[in-house]
């Protein structure tokens, strides 16, 4: 999204960025932790979908790849999973 706004393909701001130091870093947390947290946030927001999930996890300063939270996704709401299929 950002090397779109910056009128630049994505692998040319991953080398700049790498260049000067600037990495993206994940948080590290335990699956057991990220299903706590997104079981949570369903307890809580029970229709919101994985977009509002990873919004929820980033105002918390927590960063995981998007495919961490779609596994702890599906073992926490597998009755959810069922239901949209």
């Amino acid at each position: 999204e950002l090397a779109d706004l910056l009128g630049v393909h994505r692998n040319t701001l991953r080398l700049y960025m790498k260049s000067h130091g600037v990495q993206q870093k994940y948080s590290e947390l335990t699956n057991t932790d990220l299903n706590v947290l997104i079981t949570e946030f369903k307890r809580k927001h029970p229709d919101s979908g994985i977009k509002y999930i990873i919004g929820f996890l980033r105002r918390h300063n927590i960063h995981v790849q998007h495919h961490q939270v779609v596994h702890s996704l599906h073992r926490v709401d597998r009755l959810g999973q069922v239901l949209q299929d």
